[in-house]
């Protein structure tokens, strides 16, 4: 990656910007962003050379003249294939492809002798892969490190990394390419009971399964260590190598525990989603979707612990695609394979099947059990669920000889099992130990994939005895059934999984909705419960509105039956939604939105006239109504007088309808790590459409990591309503970017507003300000109070060209505004009382402003000074960093008295000692705001 700087210079027409407090001189002002680009471009094939091409190799990429390395002109793509034979990055700015097997080091070989052995450790190389980094294979490409070697692919949760195929742009697709397998020095050992493979020395080699490249493996170090394999994913795999030769999505042979595996998806693989051949690895954190085989696979002396693992058959299959017996687990040790030294403990898996594991077989038995536990082995499972299998746990001892007669046996715990199957909990026989196993109930799961029914919950914690593999791997103790924590918020799977890859259901059918291909349009209205799921592209063909809470009340009994009918529109994370341009969503009062994206997979919002995430106005917006408070124009007061009813017309087009009500409390669903671009289509004379509007929202409603970008009304405004809004990001809007009134009462923490730096004057009939809160004139509204801490406004010629303050706050409302800073607008802060009756008789705003700094090219105040002021109020140079933090000294403050807007939610601000929306010292890639806003938009 390559650093560079981008320096925005604000600068009067005699170069110098004139004090905020009055006509002196004052500083120059700079914003200095620093951030991380790209040099490469993108989207090109891969496979010419770099050699006198037009790009920038990225710093720690392999040069091109390495032999298993070719790129393209513009370095963008990276073609690997052949042997890496010494330390190597892949570099996330590049996309690399598997042409063929890539083979990292060559301790595959045969080894006779312990200093061949030292031989290739000391010849081993280390693949090093960039958190995000997007690996895409050939359909003949596989990934093998072998013995000696190490991968160290160690993402992030906002930065997983990928491998997928090259052949399309989603991650369905069974069998597209190979998968990766990894080779090591851990023991394995030989089927038939014949011990480990080394014999009475350390000399080990074992054919693995895999292809001809994958050759030998194996060993006598159990702590050896192949590296990191952590916050991975895994798609599309499994291309079928040989005969009962097929390529797992995550081959491990012989690997040791000295390496880390947690955090890994394996989705989609034609065969096994992962599979150990002996060794010691033990495993958190694993996912299983999609796979047409088994999901966990162990034999040939495994001896390990896995905790946490989630797996899900493919809901929309009705058999396997290839010769497979689809099963959850398969822990194989049977007949004359049996292999009496395989060992591992399993906690807190959830197993859900689906058709494909209940169809005939290539075996022709007629389903599959959740887990075939086969043979000569030792097995235990804890805290664990199977469920939509034919039979939940299967179980079977070994004839090693062939005579027909049962002659070593397996030895099998369960402890806090519980199943859901359609034929038996058991099949063959049962555990050999079995404590609290509920063979007979019914099983149902949360959004996070969490067990519903209270028997999940346990009385205590479970002690879990881990097998002993040299590690010291110790289990968590748990005290509830299945991968997830009923009690959690989230799942620990949550944001960095393949959207739409946990229950992967296809959508379902509705009068509104049309689905072609993996495109679905939406119009009308949204008359039941129904979900936006991922791995789809949606629509909005015209006004889409959601229940029907827009109608007229006249009673509490309306009010009662428009809650009671209200609808769920759920919008899975990473899902885009497109609009045409007379597209709009209207979420009705009584209804709600949750839109909880992730980090990674965040939910967007934009139009359907191009891919890119640029253009104002080109469709309409989000529109979310409910039924809290509003307060009339002219100091009317509550349009509910004093009842519960409430009918206010509200703004954004005819088909709006009605909003509001006496319930501060209210909850119109989650929008969180949601981006919304592109909008703000007019719907008449001062009747715009802004990115989200929010129209008596109440404060049950979650909005926070929200971004609107490239409006062409205002980014968010609330009219009235209660609801608070954490980390906002406004970029590029064409109006105002915060806006409210109508007696909103709310408070706000952390913003970046930014205009766009491009433009030189708005495109609309616009007057835009960054922060706009209204209660002037006759259209006062003294009920208005808003607290707001923590923002950070950057402006642009487009704001100057009409003489815009960065605040305006309007008339007869209370304000209060901490730990803020401005620059790069004509004043910083307006502030007007209101005349209410057109003849002069004011009504006073009150407004405080505590820790504001501002460089503005006229003045800091405009108009009127606030009512209170304290910290620092005065001209000072603004300058940000590649965090968007404060540089300058003023910016580090001791903690003001923050006072929260008291709309009965308890909401409290964090206690922040600086100015300015992220924290001073904060590194780029870790302020609130990276990895999931629109790319380039805070460029």
């Amino acid at each position: 990656m390559q650093q560079t700087k981008i320096f925005i210079a604000m600068l009067a027409a005699a170069a110098v910007l004139t004090g905020c407090g009055g006509g002196d001189d004052g500083d120059d002002v700079t914003i200095n962003i620093e951030q991380t680009t790209d040099d490469t471009g993108s989207g090109s094939d891969g496979g010419d050379s770099g050699s006198g091409g037009t790009g920038v190799l990225p710093a720690g990429a392999p040069d091109a003249s390495k032999a298993f390395v070719t790129y393209n002109s513009d370095y963008s793509v990276g073609t690997l294939e052949g042997i890496i034979d010494e330390d190597v990055t892949l570099v996330s700015s590049i996309e690399w492809r598997l042409a063929g097997v890539v083979q990292v080091g060559e301790g595959n070989v045969a080894v006779t002798t312990d200093a061949d052995v030292q031989a290739i450790k000391d010849a081993g190389v280390t693949l090093t892969v960039e958190p995000g980094t997007n690996i895409r294979s050939f359909d003949d490409g596989t990934l093998l490190v072998t013995r000696g070697s190490m991968l160290m692919a160690d993402g992030t949760a906002a930065e997983p990394i990928t491998f997928s195929s090259v052949a399309d742009a989603d991650f369905d697709g069974l069998g597209e390419w190979g998968g990766v397998i990894i080779q090591g020095f851990a023991t394995q050992y030989g089927q038939g009971g014949t011990g480990a493979c080394y014999g009475t020395g350390t000399v080990c080699n074992v054919e693995g399964e895999g292809g001809t490249d994958v050759s030998v493996f194996g060993g006598n170090e159990d702590d050896d260590n192949s590296g990191i394999i952590r916050y991975v994913r895994i798609a599309e795999g499994g291309r079928i190598a040989g005969p009962n030769n097929e390529i797992n999505g995550l081959t491990l042979q012989g690997v040791g525990h000295g390496t880390t595996i947690e955090y890994v998806q394996v989705h989609q693989n034609l065969d096994d989603g992962i599979e150990w051949f002996g060794g010691t690895v033990n495993a958190k954190y694993v996912v299983l979707t999609g796979n047409d085989d088994d999901d966990i696979d162990f034999d040939e002396g495994f001896k390990g612990n896995i905790q946490y693992a989630l797996i899900e058959k493919d809901p929309n299959a009705s058999g396997p695609q290839g010769s497979n017996d689809p099963r959850g687990i398969e822990a194989n040790s049977s007949d004359s394979d049996y292999t009496p030294e395989t060992d591992a403990v399993i906690a807190n898996v959830t197993i859900i099947g689906s058709e494909v594991n209940k169809a005939a077989n290539s075996s022709g038995d007629d389903g599959q059990p959740g887990m075939r536990l086969r043979g000569s082995l030792i097995t235990g499972v804890y805290n664990s669920a199977v469920a939509n299998f034919t039979d939940c746990v299967r179980i079977d001892d070994s004839d090693t000889d062939g005579d027909g007669t049962v002659d070593s046996f397996s030895n099998v715990t369960l402890e806090n099992v519980i199943g859901d199957c359609d034929d038996a909990f058991y099949a063959r026989r049962a555990a050999d130990v079995e404590t609290n196993t509920d063979i007979n109930t019914t099983l149902s799961f949360t959004a996070t994939r969490a067990i519903a029914e209270p028997v999940a919950q346990l009385d205590s914690v479970t002690s879990i005895t881990a097998v002993d593999n040299g590690s010291g791997f110790v289990f968590d103790p748990t005290n509830y059934i299945g991968a997830v924590d009923p009690a959690a918020a989230s799942g620990w799977w949550e944001g960095w999984t393949i959207p739409g890859s946990v229950n992967a259901v296809e959508p379902a059918e509705a009068s509104f909705v049309t689905c072609a291909d993996d495109v679905c349009t939406v119009t009308g209205r949204i008359d039941e419960d129904y979900t936006f799921v991922a791995g789809y592209e949606w629509r909005l063909s015209g006004e889409v509105i959601v229940g029907e809470g827009n109608v007229s009340v006249a009673t509490d009994a309306d009010v009662q039956a428009v809650k009671d009918n209200g609808v769920t529109l759920t919008i899975q994370p990473g899902v885009h939604v497109r609009a045409f341009d007379d597209g709009s969503l209207l979420v009705t009062r009584g209804s709600k939105l949750e839109a909880a994206g992730t980090p990674s997979s965040p939910i967007t919002f934009s139009s359907a006239a191009d891919d890119d995430l640029e253009g104002l106005g080109e469709w309409g917006g989000v529109i979310v109504q409910g039924f809290a408070p509003q307060y009339g124009q002219g100091g009317t007061g509550a349009c509910y007088g004093s009842g519960n009813v409430c009918n206010v017309e509200g703004e954004g087009g005819t088909v709006v309808g009605n909003f509001g009500g006496n319930d501060p409390a209210d909850d119109s669903g989650t929008i969180r790590y949601v981006r919304i671009a592109e909008g703000g289509k007019i719907a008449g004379p001062n009747n715009e459409i802004n990115g989200l509007t929010l129209q008596g929202v109440g404060y049950g409603t979650t909005v926070e990591y929200v971004q609107v970008h490239q409006n062409l009304d205002d980014g968010i405004e609330w009219f009235g309503g209660t609801v608070n809004a954490k980390y906002l990001v406004l970029t590029g809007n064409d109006d105002d970017d915060i806006d409210f009134d109508e007696g909103y009462k709310g408070n706000i923490q952390y913003a970046i507003i930014r205009k766009d730096q491009t433009a030189t004057a708005p495109q609309g009939s616009n007057d835009p300000r960054a922060i706009e809160a209204n209660s002037s004139d006759q259209d006062y509204t003294p009920e208005t109070e808003g607290a707001l801490a923590n923002i950070l406004i950057i402006g642009s010629d487009m704001n100057k060209a009409g003489g815009e303050p960065a605040m305006r706050l309007r008339g007869a409302l209370t304000s209060r505004v901490y730990n803020t800073a401005i620059t790069a607008f004509t004043d910083c802060v307006r502030i007007d009382d209101a005349d209410t009756d057109g003849a002069g008789t004011m009504a006073l705003s009150d407004v405080t402003l505590d820790n504001v700094i501002g460089q503005c090219d006229a003045d800091f105040y405009s108009h009127e000074e606030p009512d209170a002021t304290a910290g620092i109020v005065q001209a000072n140079s603004v300058t940000v960093d590649g965090a968007y933090a404060l540089t300058d000294a003023e910016a580090v403050v001791t903690a003001p008295t923050f006072v929260p807007v008291d709309n009965g939610s308890g909401f409290t601000f964090d206690s922040t000692g600086f100015i300015g929306a992220v924290e001073p010292g904060t590194a780029a890639a870790d302020a609130w705001w990276a990895g999931w806003i629109i790319e380039g938009s805070l460029d």
